[in-house]
């Protein structure tokens, strides 16, 4: 889903340039089980956000191996790391550059392709959660070893 003003907006770009809806392609909200699907059929991919704490999206975009042309702000550069080419989303000339950059260089989207998606192996939920476990476990028993020693 987008802001109404903005997607009107961009409807309208993409009509004026892509007349045939060959290259770009807007989807709203679509359904998680059929997410896989629109990665698939994808040459690369966009994350414009702002202000993301974990850009989930970011990572399945990363897991599907394409190349990414990323945001610059927020914890995007510390999850994706060396493996996109990035922008401010505040400036449209940037954004222009580094989607340009990806769809004129065959070698650099299939080098940051491959790179993203070796970058995302090291996101799981398992690690995450024994982590997150482990992490509890300590806290309670370092609060319990200080409730003896009083």
């Amino acid at each position: 889903p987008a802001y109404p003003p903005a997607l009107k907006r961009l409807i309208r770009t993409i009509n004026k340039l892509d007349k045939n809806n060959d290259w770009v392609n807007y989807h709203s909200a679509i359904p998680y089980e059929d997410l896989h699907h629109v990665y698939q059929e994808s040459h690369l991919g966009i994350f414009a956000s702002s202000c993301e704490n974990m850009p989930n999206i970011l990572l399945e975009t990363m897991a599907s191996g394409l190349p990414i042309a990323c945001s610059n702000r927020g914890t995007m550069p510390e999850v994706l790391g060396d493996s996109g080419v990035y922008f401010d989303p505040e400036q449209p000339i940037e954004i222009f550059n580094a989607l340009e950059s990806l769809i004129n260089n065959t070698q650099l989207r299939s080098e940051k392709a491959n790179a993203s998606f070796l970058e995302v192996q090291k996101y799981s939920w398992s690690i995450c959660a024994n982590e997150t476990f482990s992490f509890l476990n300590k806290v309670a028993t370092d609060y319990k070893k200080s409730l003896c020693a009083e």
